[in-house]
C-alpha cells in the first residue's frame, strides 16, 4: 500500500457543521472509508480534507417512520443491512445486494451511503500513479480523452455499487442534506458522466435512503470474476407487484456497465400485466442485453458483460416467478 499524503480530518457533530465543512474547496466525505482510503493512496480521487460523518449518530439508524416507510441512515454498515430483521423480511433483495459486496470485513466497515456514492471505476484509471503516467491524462485526470471509449466526450467509468440496482428496483428515495435538504428518486442522483457521477453538490451529502412502506417483490443478481471480494462486472435487479393474476408495474434495472444504472423500459413494457412464462422471461433478457453498451473498461470483455446482463435479468425474473408459485406437495 502506498502511503497517503498529508490530509486534514474533521468530524462534525451537527449537520450544519458538516454542510459547512463540505462546502470548503478540497473537502471529501468520509463514511466507512473502505474504498476511499485505498483510492487516496493511489490519488484516486484527491482531496485536502476528509469530513467524517461518524459524529452524526442519526445517520446510523434504521427505523420505521410514521408513514410506514423504512428509513436507513447512510452510515448504516452493509453488515447492518444484511442482518437487520426489517430488511431481511420486507426488503430481501437489498439484503442480498449488501451481502454481495466484498468480504465480511469490508461489509463490517463499508456503509450503505458509501456503496451508493461509490466512485466510478475504470481499468485505465484505477491503477497506481506510475502506471497511469504511461497514458495521456483522461477526463478524470484533467485531460480530454477516454481511453476506454476515445470517441466519447465524457467519461464512461463504471458505477460498481451493488446496492444501487436493488434500491432502484425497490423505488428508494435518496435524502440529501445541505443548505436546502431535498429528496429525490435514487436513480436521479446519477449524472451519467463518470467524472462527476453524482448530482450532489459541494456542501451536500447523502443522509439516508427511504424505502416504501409496501414494497414490491424484488430480486437481485450479480456477476463477478470471483465469488468474493470482486467488484461486479454486471449486476441487475427486478421488481413488480403481483395483482389480479398478473405482474404489474415491473422495474428492470441493470448496473455496473456504465456510469449510471440503466432502466430497461422495453423489458418492463413486455413484462407488465402478464404472468411470466419462460419465453417472456427469455425475451426480457434479450431486451436487457440489447439495451446495454458497456465499454472495454472492466475485467470481462464487452461481449461477455452483455451476455452476463442477459443471464442476470433472466435469473432474477425467474427467482421472482418461482417464489410466487405455490410449492408442489
Amino acid at each position: 500500500m502506498m502511503p497517503l499524503r498529508p490530509l486534514s480530518l474533521t468530524t462534525p457533530s451537527r449537520p450544519e457543521e458538516t454542510v459547512a465543512a463540505l462546502a470548503a474547496e478540497g473537502a471529501a466525505v468520509l463514511a466507512g472509508g473502505s474504498d476511499l482510503i485505498p483510492g487516496l493512496a493511489w490519488e484516486i480521487p484527491t482531496c485536502d480534507t476528509l469530513v467524517s460523518l461518524a459524529g452524526l449518530d442519526a445517520l446510523r439508524r434504521i427505523e420505521t417512520e410514521e408513514d410506514g416507510r423504512l428509513r436507513i441512515g447512510a452510515m448504516a454498515t452493509l453488515a447492518d443491512i444484511v442482518r437487520h430483521p426489517l430488511i431481511r423480511v420486507g426488503y430481501p433483495a437489498l439484503a442480498d445486494a449488501a451481502q454481495a459486496v466484498g468480504s465480511p470485513e469490508l461489509r463490517a466497515q463499508g456503509t450503505l451511503g458509501g456503496n451508493v456514492c461509490l466512485g466510478t471505476r475504470c481499468r485505465f484509471r484505477n491503477q497506481p500513479p506510475l502506471w497511469r503516467e504511461a497514458l495521456a491524462p483522461c477526463w478524470q485526470s484533467g485531460g480530454e480523452v477516454c481511453h476506454a471509449a476515445p470517441a466519447k466526450e465524457t467519461c464512461v467509468a463504471i458505477l460498481s455499487g451493488d446496492t444501487v440496482p436493488a434500491l432502484v428496483a425497490l423505488r428508494a428515495e435518496a435524502e440529501i442534506w445541505g443548505r436546502r435538504p431535498r429528496r429525490l428518486p435514487i436513480e436521479e442522483i446519477y449524472t451519467g458522466d463518470g467524472t462527476h457521477h453524482l448530482h450532489i453538490a459541494p456542501g451536500e451529502f447523502l443522509a439516508a435512503l427511504r424505502l416504501p412502506a409496501a414494497p414490491p417483490r424484488a430480486a437481485f443478481r450479480k456477476w463477478r470474476t470471483r465469488a468474493s471480494i470482486d467488484f461486479p462486472e454486471a449486476n441487475a435487479a427486478v421488481s413488480a407487484v403481483w395483482r389480479d393474476g398478473a405482474w404489474r408495474e415491473p422495474v428492470v434495472v441493470v448496473s455496473a456497465v456504465g456510469p449510471a444504472p440503466i432502466r430497461v423500459q422495453a423489458a418492463e413494457s413486455l413484462l407488465d400485466g402478464s404472468a411470466w412464462s419462460e419465453e417472456r422471461i427469455l425475451a426480457a433478457g434479450d431486451l436487457a442485453r440489447r439495451a446495454v453498451h458497456p465499454y472495454d473498461n472492466g475485467q470481462l470483455n464487452v461481449a461477455g458483460r452483455q451476455i452476463a446482463v442477459r443471464g442476470l435479468v433472466v435469473r432474477a425474473l425467474g427467482d421472482m416467478e418461482m417464489e410466487r408459485r405455490e410449492p408442489v406437495l
